[in-house]
């Protein structure tokens, strides 16, 4: 059989001993996954700061940009032929792609998001002027 408890503990005193632990576990459990939630946390972010946001992509694409605009130096060897390394622009342009792909796919579904939450304030505030025209679709083909 099962001990009985110690003299100073109760049945209903343990149980409830159990039930806060396992309300501090939950709560503690909540708080981590709001903590992890990392896409939550950029969506507040791009939402809070946009103008920031679009900011700093933008002077990373004019980086970008300006670094891929540079002349590039070609080092002629002693027999008339060209020295400078292919594979390493190549492989740099394709770090570089990559990186952007995926930096597009992490933000993207944010953006779309934004816009269309403007898009629908937009949309409802313009809605309400063309509220007095009923019959829309009849009124054009009576028209033809």
């Amino acid at each position: 059989m099962a001990e009985k408890p110690g003299p100073d503990e109760t049945p209903i005193e343990l149980r409830q001993k159990i039930v806060r632990s396992r309300e501090l576990v939950v709560r503690d459990l909540s708080g981590i996954r709001f903590e992890l939630d990392f896409p939550r946390k950029l969506r507040r972010a791009f939402q809070s700061n946009t103008v920031l946001w679009v900011g700093a992509a933008l002077a990373i694409g004019l980086g970008l940009a300006l670094l891929r605009a540079r002349p590039q130096k070609i080092y002629v060897g002693g027999g008339g032929k060209k020295m400078a390394s292919a594979n390493k622009t190549l492989l740099g342009s394709g770090a570089i792609l990559g990186l952007l792909k995926f930096g597009i796919t992490l933000v993207q579904p944010m953006v779309v998001s934004y816009f269309a939450k403007q898009a629908a304030k937009k949309g409802g505030k313009e809605g309400g002027k063309e509220g007095g025209r009923e019959g829309g679709a009849q009124g054009r083909a009576s028209r033809w």
